[in-house]
């Protein structure tokens, strides 16, 4: 009996197993979570959580205030939803940035609604403890709403994380702010983040068109060789250097350059950053020191083609090569007779060169000084150096005396050196005067003759008398005619010159020569006379007659 009933059993259970994969039962409902395929299913999705707005992700460092603090969710059910709310939750080093109830809990709404398939944001505000690391962390949100088409209020909550990036600080300037004007500056720029994030693909290019813009007009003659710097990364706390040559024209001397640069980065949240920034360069003023020193001549001749000599030395002790020099006069009266640039190989350290430069100088100018500036251009080095320079030389009118005709005539029985000066210049010597000396054996005295001016193109005839030291000697005599004049400056010049004169000796007068002039004389002192007698004979009976009618 009890193993009949133990077979009835059996039979039993096998049926119930049996029975349900065969027979037709009725819809039952299975408890969520029991199939395979079913999901814990909401409204809402999370997801992202960063520092920043709905608008875009900021960088955070440690000691920050009141950062807001965003989390976006997206509404994935079937309904639109409103009144949502939320609590978040962080690790200690964060607090709110706005007290309430809820302890340490950080509250936000949204008062929008949030339709199906949209997406909508909650942002916190939020405090960071200075002494929080940049670093990685998580967090907890509560999200509270109710469907717009139902009563009820729904609660989910999600885990996140999140991180403090650390805020990057772009830094740029010259590492030397002084350069040199008429020179090749090499400037090395310096590129740091003195921030707590890197600087991720610094990409750097010179922005020309933005001069006017940032009052950089007196970059219109400067030349920068590149325009171009991809610096890499910078990190946090440190800096990297790119390098470029720049010369400066002579006219931007004493003033202040600002580089304009546009600067293009990632920073620690990923976002791309565009920004400007300007290197600032001081040109130190006109050097007054030169490496090439310059002889100059102090005068040129007016009227007269004739050469320049200009001296090159090099002070410096290296050699400077390629050298271009352009000359250019103040006035358009003094004209330079070839193409006003020369070209010179090279000069060796503390060695001179000469240039001889052709040049005429009108009348017009004379008596004035003329200015010439001068470019000289070269390589010293490896870098291009231009010097701009200066200097006067005065037009001086020409007089070009001579000497001529030197001879002795006998002047009222007296025998005399003479001779002409002939001045073939432009203008007139002053102040001139004739010395004659001796020389060699003769005993003839000096002697001095003012003769005043000295025109030109004709002759000035001079004649000194000639005395001796001790008795006269007959025959050739050296001497030296020395004629001193002064010019338009009243400088003295003087001009000298060698002749050899003859002296013979004077013949006397013979006998029969002093008879005739006796005989002259005495017949006109007869003559003289008796007019003289015949007059006294004519009046004294007139007289006597008078004298006679009178007693």
């Amino acid at each position: 009996m009890i193993h009949k009933t133990i077979v009835i059993a059996t039979i039993f259970l096998l049926g119930q197993i049996i029975i349900p994969s065969f027979a037709q039962s009725a819809p039952e409902h299975i408890a969520p979570g029991v199939s395979t395929f079913e999901h814990g299913f909401t409204d809402i999705k999370f997801l992202d959580a960063y520092f920043g707005t709905s608008s875009g992700k900021i960088e955070v460092q440690p000691g920050d205030k009141n950062v807001p603090f965003t989390i976006v969710f997206s509404n994935v059910g079937t309904e639109d939803i409103a009144g949502i709310k939320g609590l978040l939750s962080l690790p200690v080093g964060f607090s709110p940035a706005i007290a309430n109830a809820n302890a340490n809990l950080i509250e936000a709404d949204n008062t929008q609604v949030a339709t199906s398939g949209s997406s909508f944001f909650l942002t916190f505000f939020v405090n960071v403890d200075k002494n929080t690391n940049v670093h990685s962390y998580s967090g907890t949100v509560q999200v509270t709403y109710s469907r717009v088409r139902e009563n009820g209020v729904h609660t989910n909550f999600f885990d996140f994380d999140f991180k403090v990036t650390g805020k990057s600080v772009l830094n740029v300037k010259a590492e030397n702010q002084f350069i040199q004007p008429a020179s090749n500056n090499q400037v090395t720029v310096l590129v740091s983040n003195d921030g707590t994030a890197g600087l991720n693909n610094v990409d750097i290019t010179l922005n020309s068109q933005s001069n006017s813009t940032m009052g950089s007009s007196n970059l219109q003659n400067v030349v920068i060789d590149q325009n171009h710097w991809n610096i890499g990364t910078v990190a946090a706390q440190s800096s990297n250097i790119f390098s470029f040559n720049i010369f400066v024209p002579q006219d931007v001397a004493g003033q202040t350059l600002h580089i304009p640069l546009g600067v293009t980065y990632f920073d620690g949240q990923g976002n791309q950053v565009t920004t400007t920034r300007a290197v600032d360069l001081i040109v130190g003023p006109a050097s007054s020191t030169f490496t090439v020193k310059l002889s100059t001549p102090s005068y040129l001749m007016m009227g007269v083609m004739q050469n320049l000599t200009l001296g090159l030395e090099n002070l410096s002790p290296s050699k400077i090569s390629d050298i271009s020099i352009t000359l250019v006069p103040s006035s358009s009266d003094l004209r330079i007779l070839q193409d006003p640039r020369w070209f010179i190989k090279e000069i060796n350290p503390l060695e001179s060169t000469v240039l001889n430069i052709p040049v005429f100088a009108d009348q017009s100018i004379g008596n004035q000084a003329v200015n010439f500036d001068m470019n000289i251009q070269y390589t010293k080095d490896g870098s291009t150096v231009i010097e701009k320079q200066s200097f006067a030389t005065y037009i001086r009118p020409v007089i070009d005396v001579s000497v001529y005709g030197v001879d002795v005539m006998n002047i009222a029985g007296k025998q005399n050196i003479i001779g002409n000066i002939l001045n073939q210049g432009n203008i007139k010597g002053q102040f001139a005067t004739v010395t004659v000396e001796p020389i060699g054996n003769s005993n003839i005295k000096k002697s001095v003759q003012y003769i005043g001016d000295i025109d030109i193109d004709a002759p000035t005839p001079f004649n000194i008398p000639i005395e001796f030291i001790g008795n006269p000697t007959f025959g050739d005599h050296q001497v030296v005619v020395t004629v001193t004049y002064k010019d338009t400056l009243l400088q003295p010049h003087t001009i000298t010159q060698e002749d050899i004169i003859t002296l013979v000796n004077p013949t006397p007068q013979t006998n029969d020569n002093s008879q005739i002039q006796l005989i002259i004389l005495v017949a006109v002192a007869a003559g003289i006379g008796g007019i003289v007698f015949k007059v006294r004979k004519a009046k004294v009976p007139i007289a006597k007659k008078v004298t006679e009618n009178s007693s």
